[in-house]
């Protein structure tokens, strides 16, 4: 290796001031100012690694909380289907509400079906017990006292008590007024086991001190873990006590109005990251330490030049053997970042498995108990059968997908299709599919396939009425910048004095109480337009922007 240092003759003999000073004076200069470098860089990798600390902590948080907002969601979903189901024991409107044996047995049955319902109760106008699903209930309040956001047509969450357990109630009016008053005649109640919130949010494994809890719209807790107010998980050492700058994210849980919040303390992440800081001493000590090398080597040097050019280099080669450990360290801590990513795309991977697993189960549990009602009713059960069957196959799709958040949606429409031309294709219509590849955000997917799915079920069982042949067609083209989904077909159409009809002239039955409101809702949902046409048969078109769905919800706004 060849030195670029000057002898200190050269130095000594130089026009400038800097280097006639004695040599021990220019080393402590030299020395004073990488000290004050390096503990300043460390100073502000330090500081940076804390921001880090926090962000990734609040990624932390923001994760949590959409899982405890989907646990939550599908909790109070399933709840609610049993709500549904509760209120069609109550007769129809006009009819008192029922008090006998058979009707408390089945929604024992009921309640029974969904392990985190503690209990169903039927309510009169003024809020009495009729009916429940424990033998050893005890009338109370009246849910609109129970839950004070109660609205007369709308659902009320709330909390409660039911054999001796604390339970988040749901209460739905039953349909009809009472006579003489504009109040609903009754109300149907099931209220859901506290703990199967509290037993999953205590399985997190968040790695902070941290607390969850669900939030009314005005932001009064429903629920929340711990009960104290304090944190859970983290180090033994962490700070129990809540703080004014504690992380806190929140997550909308579905459509209920709710929110889960998790909340990390700021003490326990700065605990962690304090922790790291021997590694910032470590380096600065470590660097300063080569300077008093190198400061010392250089005030020998005006005695043995020969000597301190040697100690000097080799100065040198222990800095650079601390860069390339530095060098090491950084290596190490981006393959553990990679892991890491790696670790949250498997995570996002089986939670789609898990909820279309989830959506199977539901599946399974609607077949039972379409196996115990009568053939008109059943209709229903199978029409929402094939809607969460097709949620069930996006989920499918998004678990396979190499993108966690987007699928294919021509392979959607391929897979979806094929299922209702073997199962909703009473007359052996022949259906066409002619699609384009189109990578989709499960945001946007989930409606327009089950928008499709209606339609195509529509068109197969009732657009050709007493056996006709008949063709539906399925398009999905490129249009402009957007995208244009069509469903055809040549059958007996839609009446014009009928738009938003589901059934179709000739076709027989009751219709599924759905129909065109559910898909122009699903199509607003996916930021589409639709249009009717009537034109040898009918044919839906929906115009889809080339626009995410967020972003097209803020523009109609």
């Amino acid at each position: 290796m060849v030195s670029n240092t000057m002898p200190l003759r050269a130095l000594r003999s130089h026009p400038s001031p800097l280097y006639r000073l004695p040599g021990s004076a220019l080393v402590l200069i030299a020395c004073t100012a990488a000290v004050l470098l390096t503990i300043g860089l460390s100073a502000v990798f330090a500081w940076r690694d804390r921001n880090e600390a926090v962000q990734q902590a609040t990624g932390v948080a923001g994760n949590i909380g959409l899982l405890a907002g989907e646990h939550a969601a599908r909790l109070i979903e399933s709840g609610d289907l049993l709500l549904t189901q509760a209120a069609t024991l109550a007769g129809p409107p006009g009819t008192p509400l029922p008090d006998d044996v058979a009707t408390r047995d089945r929604m024992a049955l009921l309640a029974a079906s969904a392990p985190h319902v503690v209990g169903l109760e039927l309510r009169d106008s003024s809020g009495a017990l009729r009916l429940s699903s424990l033998s050893n209930s005890a009338s109370g309040a009246a849910p609109g006292a129970a839950s004070p956001a109660l609205k007369p047509n709308g659902m009320a969450i709330g909390t409660g008590r039911m054999q001796e357990r604390s339970v988040i109630t749901l209460a739905q009016p039953l349909p009809g007024a009472s006579a003489g008053s504009g109040t609903p005649r009754g109300w149907a109640v099931a209220g859901l086991d506290a703990r199967a919130f509290r037993d999953v949010y205590r399985s997190l494994d968040v790695g902070y001190g941290h607390s969850i809890a669900i939030l009314q719209p005005d932001g009064t807790p429903l629920l929340r873990e711990p009960e104290g107010g304090g944190t859970m998980g983290g180090n033994a050492g962490d700070d129990t006590a809540s703080h004014a700058d504690d992380i806190t994210v929140t997550r909308p849980i579905g459509d209920t109005g709710l929110s889960a919040a998790v909340t990390i303390s700021t003490g326990s992440v700065l605990r962690r990251w304090s922790e790291r800081l021997w590694i910032y001493a470590a380096f600065a000590a470590a660097a300063c330490a080569t300077v008093a090398v190198i400061g010392a080597l250089a005030i020998q040097r005006a005695r043995r030049e020969r000597e301190a050019e040697d100690a000097l280099q080799h100065a040198y080669d222990t800095l650079e053997e601390h860069v390339h450990q530095r060098t090491a360290q950084l290596e190490r801590a981006n393959a553990q970042l990679e892991a890491a990513v790696t670790d949250k795309e498997v995570l996002l991977k089986e939670v789609q498995h898990r909820v279309k697993n989830n959506l199977q189960v539901i599946c399974s549990l609607l077949r039972l108990q379409a196996a115990r009602i009568d053939e008109h009713a059943r209709r229903g059960f199978d029409e929402s059968l094939r809607r969460i069957q097709t949620m069930s196959l996006l989920h499918e799709l998004l678990h396979r997908s190499e993108e966690p958040a987007h699928i294919n949606f021509a392979d959607a429409l391929r897979q979806m299709c094929d299922g209702l031309v073997r199962s909703d294709n009473p007359t052996a219509a022949r259906l066409e599919l002619e699609t384009q590849d189109w990578i989709v955000d499960a945001d946007r997917a989930t409606p327009l396939a089950i928008a499709t799915s209606e339609l195509v079920s529509n068109a197969l069982l009732h657009a050709f009425p007493h056996g006709h042949p008949g063709t539906v067609r399925v398009v999905l083209e490129r249009e402009g910048a957007g995208m244009r989904l069509i469903v055809r077909d040549d059958g007996v159409g839609l009446p014009a004095g009928m738009p938003s009809q589901h059934k179709r002239p000739g076709s027989g039955g009751a219709s599924s109480g759905l129909g065109l409101n559910l898909v122009q809702a699903l199509s607003h949902q996916a930021g589409a337009t639709l249009k009717i046409e009537r034109d040898g048969g009918t044919i839906f078109t929906l115009t889809i922007p080339n626009q995410p769905v967020r972003q097209h919800a803020k523009t109609a706004a």
